[in-house]
């Protein structure tokens, strides 16, 4: 070979796999063929004990049985033969993402680190033949006339990779195809459908991205203040995590939002999630009901908790609101860390349910008044006033707090630089909020009428606990001001 880049040693390695993802699965089959200065110096192949049966359509797929993988040896048996076979050698496979995330875990489980510099034949078939629709293999194999005998076994996939690129040699010239090696080499691998190019025309600096799959549906929503760099780190830890590791796998296009500071992409962010409902998003997911937990006063006027699913917008003016939350699973954990630390009665939280009174029509006490965890409220050996003011302490960080202005507010947030609004901001632009609802966003040029962007005045629980958290906490990243009458005009705080 000719090409510096392509001198160095290089390994084209297949496997197959029992068809579970990359953390759970395991390799059956693995071949490495090693090739330097252009000739094969050293091959390894080896079919490899799962430790489970075969699902049926791995068989189907591969020709690989339980009985062909009985005797075969475990990986960590072959792991040190493997991996000299591939020491200081690129890496090379098709859709190597793929092939190196199983390696890796398999590697791992035996205590070995494993991390090549990856080259992607697929990546450089679409690099190389951009006007062609497939890239899968089986295509390469047809359309350049690749000799295969045994298609979806490791050792002759992998030797159509290295015939791939013997041909491609013959094909381009030397520094064409030593450039867009070089190019895949000098950056983080990619998804197999995704392009340097896509991912250089992202933004670097705040706000919010959505990954899509080939079908332009949304499969996720974040936000980060460095857009590229974090949409970078999804597919560099994708090998020990399963979620990213599935959403590499499928994402086709992404798109992004730039947003003025981090509360304007937190709340695109939860806004997204609640309309494009994207799979991978398991947080801030949109909620029809909100379940809500409301103080109730019995005769003897000890406070008990009782338990409502309300619509997100009729829940703001009720004053016996102790905390709302998205799922009835995290009322109980609230409700069940509120009695161990604050020794408050199972029976009036409505954890237990209400024990019968005794023959003498005395109340029974609850189950943690008998282990001494609950000061006895529920057999009238506490008074009311006691226990109902520490119900009060224990929610005082729950309940929805009180709008803290006189009506609706602009927010421009400051940059971390200067702790003032971003530079060229007009002075009368950001985002209007009223009783904790981004109800628009404004933007005014000096000597202009105002531009009004009208969002919706619905009550949200995600978007109230992150501006509940930077206007009691982080007021300080903020520029706040009352508006008074017409949204355009204000009054400085």
């Amino acid at each position: 070979m000719s090409m510096s880049v392509l001198d160095q040693p290089l390994v084209f390695v297949d496997i197959e796999t029992n068809g579970l993802n990359h953390v759970r699965g395991r390799v059956i089959e693995v071949a490495a063929i090693r090739v330097e200065q252009g000739r094969i110096v050293r091959e390894f192949r080896s079919l490899l004990d799962p430790g489970t049966p075969l699902p049926q359509f791995i068989t189907g797929l591969t020709g690989i049985s339980d009985q062909n993988l009985a005797g075969a040896p475990l990986f960590m048996a072959i792991a040190g033969e493997l991996q000299d076979v591939m020491a200081g050698a690129i890496f090379v496979a098709h859709n190597v993402r793929f092939d190196y995330s199983f390696l890796k875990q398999e590697f791992k489980r035996v205590g070995r680190q494993f991390c090549p510099r990856q080259l992607c034949t697929m990546r450089l078939s679409r690099t190389l033949f951009p006007d062609q629709r497939s890239h899968k293999l089986q295509s390469l194999i047809t359309r350049h006339d690749l000799q295969v005998s045994a298609r979806h076994r490791a050792y002759d996939d992998a030797h159509a990779l290295w015939q791939f690129l013997r041909h491609v040699q013959t094909v381009f010239p030397a520094e064409t195809l030593g450039q867009a090696v070089a190019r895949q080499l000098k950056q983080p691998s990619l998804p197999k459908a995704l392009t340097p190019e896509m991912i250089a025309g992202l933004p670097e600096g705040t706000g919010v991205y959505i990954m899509y799959d080939k079908d332009g549906t949304p499969l996720y929503v974040g936000k980060s203040i460095h857009i590229r760099q974090r949409v970078l780190e999804h597919f560099m830890r994708d090998h020990d995590n399963v979620s990213e590791f599935k959403l590499s796998q499928n994402v086709h296009s992404i798109t992004a939002q730039e947003t003025a500071g981090e509360l304007e992409a937190l709340l695109l962010e939860s806004q997204l999630v609640k309309e494009l409902m994207p799979y991978h998003n398991k947080l801030l997911r949109r909620v029809n009901k909100l379940v809500v937990a409301l103080r109730k006063y019995d005769g003897d006027g000890y406070a008990r908790v009782g338990v409502e699913l309300a619509p997100p917008d009729a829940i703001t003016d009720s004053v016996n609101v102790l905390a709302v939350y998205d799922r009835r699973s995290k009322l109980r954990v609230s409700l069940e860390t509120a009695a161990r630390d604050w020794n408050l009665c199972p029976q009036l939280l409505g954890l237990e349910k209400p024990a019968r009174s005794g023959p003498s029509g005395a109340a029974r006490a609850c189950f943690w008044s008998q282990l001494g965890k609950c000061h006895g409220a529920c057999a009238g050996k506490e008074t009311p006033g006691a226990y109902n003011a520490r119900l009060e302490l224990a929610f005082a960080n729950k309940q929805l707090q009180p709008w803290p202005y006189a009506g609706p507010i602009l927010v421009q947030e400051k940059t971390a630089a200067t702790g003032n609004a971003p530079a060229g901001s007009p002075p009368n632009s950001g985002l209007i909020i009223n009783n904790w609802c981004v109800v628009g966003k404004i933007r005014q040029e000096e000597g202009c009428e105002p531009v009004i962007e009208q969002r919706s005045l619905g009550f949200d629980l995600d978007s109230y606990n992150i501006l509940k958290s930077y206007l009691t906490a982080k007021t300080d990243k903020l520029s706040v001001k009352v508006l008074a009458g017409p949204l355009f005009s204000y009054d400085a705080e």
